[in-house]
């Protein structure tokens, strides 16, 4: 047998919240967790302030039943089979995603002021810091929660992002231990990285009251 990939056009979905337009300060690019859907992640982002925020929400390309073979339907970034080509055609996806969205961002003036805050949830975290890693599009913030920056990512990705990480974690956290948390803090600090930390009591989902404080303390 032998394996073979070929690459043909593809429709992808994605969610967006928001004016884009000279008011706009803040572009936020946010990435599902495991199991979800666009359409629902972008309501916990639905109290921004539409005039200073725009808000796009990608959709992992891979969807499937969550339960058997019937009701609710979620979106994953990947699974180990066939990983590297989930890695592959997530990162063509989302550069040509970004690059369609924010066209006049990148190419204007009076829109360099804009910052671009990125926000991995979850499954989310990995294929956003990868993401990072390889666009050229500047990020101000990068938001992990609950979640972990990729394993694979090298050395110019910490360099990128030295001061503008911050890890959100939960108390009640089922995915997160604090054992699992202190090694990837430890991996941080050899690399001289030291994220601000937003503990919070809770699960592993994110809450818009603490979303919104951190926004309110570290963006306004």
């Amino acid at each position: 047998m032998t394996k073979k990939t070929i690459p043909f056009t593809h429709q992808a979905r994605y969610c967006t919240y928001g004016n884009l337009s000279n008011e706009t300060e803040y572009i936020w690019i946010i990435f599902h967790g495991y199991g979800q859907l666009a359409e629902y992640f972008i309501k916990k982002f639905e109290k921004l302030d539409k005039d200073k925020n725009y808000v796009i929400a990608p959709q992992g390309l891979s969807t499937a039943y969550l339960e058997q073979f019937t009701g609710r339907v979620g979106a994953n970034w990947m699974t180990k089979h066939d990983r590297e080509l989930d890695i592959e055609n997530n990162l063509n996806y989302l550069e040509t995603l970004v690059k369609s969205e924010l066209n006049e961002v990148s190419n204007s003036d009076k829109n360099s002021n804009k910052k671009i805050i990125v926000l991995g949830f979850s499954q989310g975290a990995a294929t956003a810091s990868r993401w990072i890693a390889h666009t050229n599009f500047e990020i101000s913030n990068f938001l992990v929660w609950g979640g972990m920056i990729a394993h694979d990512i090298d050395a110019v990705f910490y360099k990128k992002m030295k001061n503008k990480i911050t890890l959100f974690y939960g108390d009640q956290d089922e995915f997160i231990s604090e054992e699992g948390l202190k090694t990837s803090l430890m991996k941080l600090e050899k690399l001289g990285i030291s994220p601000k930390l937003v503990p919070y009591k809770g699960t592993h989902k994110i809450y818009t009251e603490v979303l919104n404080k951190f926004i309110e303390n570290s963006l306004i």
